[in-house]
């Protein structure tokens, strides 16, 4: 021995590009579906757009969130705003209000008409098709190449740029957005979960149909998810860092962070915790 420290150890390297791809491909299911399995706190703060075109960011609220996998019934319960907790009185007319929403949504449900079933139905199986679409625009819109391994939250990760091809064709709205956005990925690789998306705008996008203004070029999403009791990993933190000009010309600068928390896992349709009596077995 001279004295001399070893050599740093080689990095591993990456797993085959296409066959990782395609597994994480396949292994992907949307969040929202997942989030159903689960109550859960979210926090955040809106964006508003004044009738003057000015911009601002709304208190933080805080709601606790039971989900429902039948559309109309998931129930957003606001239990704080900055902090403060939501007086008792107006928390009771909150839940009798979602109450009285889901047995009347029950009740017309039960008494619709065949047609407007059969409506409802399609209605439905159009949502899930989309969400299913946005996850094929990501796919079909980025140029995936892995270029390296991180440790993230303790855990190993492959970290892969994405790079949007000019002339992707899409099938959704939000793809029409990712093709103005390029940045990075953290994948689990043991789990093949998405861990964290970082992308930045390379052209200003244009929002609410042009009607409120434009977002800028350089402005940032910031995705991360997490872990939840080893099982399933879930949307942490949402963060969007962004500036531009409204539709009269006024501009702006937001920092917004949507942060969500406490995950516990459940068997039952959650939205029964406030919607239904617990004597009302009609409504069951």
């Amino acid at each position: 021995m001279n004295g001399q420290a070893p050599p740093p150890a080689a990095t591993p390297g990456l797993p085959e590009q296409e066959s990782f791809i395609r597994k994480v491909r396949e292994h992907i299911k949307t969040d929202p579906d997942l989030q159903t399995q689960y109550t859960y706190r979210e926090s955040r703060r809106d964006v508003k757009v004044s009738k003057l075109g000015k911009v601002t960011l709304g208190p933080l609220r805080t709601f606790e969130v039971y989900p429902s996998n039948k559309p109309g019934r998931t129930y957003k319960r606001l239990v704080s705003v900055d902090g403060k907790p939501l007086d008792p009185a107006e928390l009771a007319r909150r839940d009798q209000a979602h109450r009285d929403h889901v047995i009347a949504v029950v009740q017309q449900e039960q008494n619709e008409s065949p047609e407007l079933r059969a409506k409802r139905l399609q209605k439905e199986a159009k949502e899930l098709q989309e969400r299913r679409d946005t996850i094929d625009d990501g796919f079909a819109i980025y140029e995936i190449q892995l270029v390296g391994r991180e440790t993230l939250g303790g855990l190993p990760m492959i970290v892969a740029t994405l790079t949007p091809r000019p002339n992707a064709k899409t099938k959704t709205d939000v793809g029409k957005w990712m093709k103005k956005f390029r940045g990075r990925a953290w994948v689990s690789e043991s789990d093949l979960e998405l861990a964290k998306l970082d992308v930045e705008a390379i052209d200003d996008i244009t929002i609410g149909l042009g009607l409120v203004g434009r977002v800028h070029k350089g402005s940032r999403f910031i995705f991360t998810r997490t872990k939840v009791n080893n099982e399933e990993w879930l949307p942490a933190e949402a963060r969007f860092e962004a500036s531009g000009r409204t539709l009269l010309f006024r501009k702006f600068r937001i920092d917004t962070i949507t942060q969500y928390s406490n995950y516990k896992k459940h068997n039952v349709d959650t939205s029964e915790t406030f919607a239904l009596p617990k004597d009302d077995d009609d409504h069951r």
